[in-house]
């Protein structure tokens, strides 16, 4: 018996650690099926990607063409599942151009949404602080859910969260905090409740979308400027 329980005692350890490992390898797992779909469709949608690109690469859009003009207002970009500074960048020059003020969150790569929340909180407080407005987010996918825990708490700094491409489950507005979505027709369903702007072509390229990027322009053309609390 002594012999038996010695051995259970060695076994404990051992399953707990596989435990540890297996839990985060799952929900990682879960949420890239969630964002990208099934391996099986990857070498399609990556054709499709492909296709999409190519057709959109002249589009008036990205030479700041046709859209209205920024008016300073402070920004932070949240990459969405696997993405990072890298992927946004992007679109980070080309608000600049536009006459935005994007602040950079310091995210080398999103693999667990959790991990975002303290480099979102430091960009958006020192971006507001920094300009005198209150700050506005851009998330995309599984993002959202830091932008929307970062914005409840930093609602001092924060005026508005605007999502490009929803999050699933998709979470809560926090009161006070207003949300604005784009999505594309495939998606747009996920968040029934709330007024959505449907752009065509891939999900996965909302990053990149001349059509999601004419809709961002005018949205944040239209939040009104927040200055911050100074007293």
């Amino acid at each position: 018996m002594p012999d038996d329980l010695n051995r259970l005692k060695k076994r404990v350890p051992h399953q707990a650690s596989v435990s540890t490992i297996l839990g985060p390898a799952a929900g990682f797992i879960d949420e890239t099926l969630r964002t990208f779909g099934l391996p099986l469709f990857w070498p399609y949608d990556s054709l499709e990607a492909a296709v999409e690109v190519l057709l959109n690469s002249s589009d008036a859009v990205y030479r700041g063409q046709n859209v209205p003009y920024g008016d300073g207002k402070p920004v932070v970009l949240v990459p969405g599942h696997l993405g990072g500074d890298v992927t946004l960048a992007p679109l980070s020059m080309w608000l600049h151009a536009i006459g935005y003020r994007p602040a950079k969150s310091n995210i080398l790569i999103n693999i667990n949404d959790r991990s975002l929340d303290n480099p979102l909180t430091v960009a958006s407080r020192g971006a507001a602080l920094r300009i005198g407005r209150k700050t506005i987010m851009i998330a995309f996918d599984t993002g959202l859910r830091s932008a929307l825990r970062v914005a409840e708490v930093e609602r001092e700094y924060v005026s508005d969260v605007i999502a490009l491409g929803l999050s699933d489950p998709m979470p809560a507005a926090p009161t006070g905090v207003r949300l604005h979505v784009i999505e594309s027709a495939r998606r747009a369903s996920v968040a029934p409740d709330q007024r959505v702007n449907i752009v065509p072509g891939s999900r996965a390229l909302l990053y990149v979308n001349p059509a999601a990027w004419r809709v961002l322009a005018g949205i944040l053309r239209e939040i009104p400027i927040t200055l911050l609390d100074r007293s």
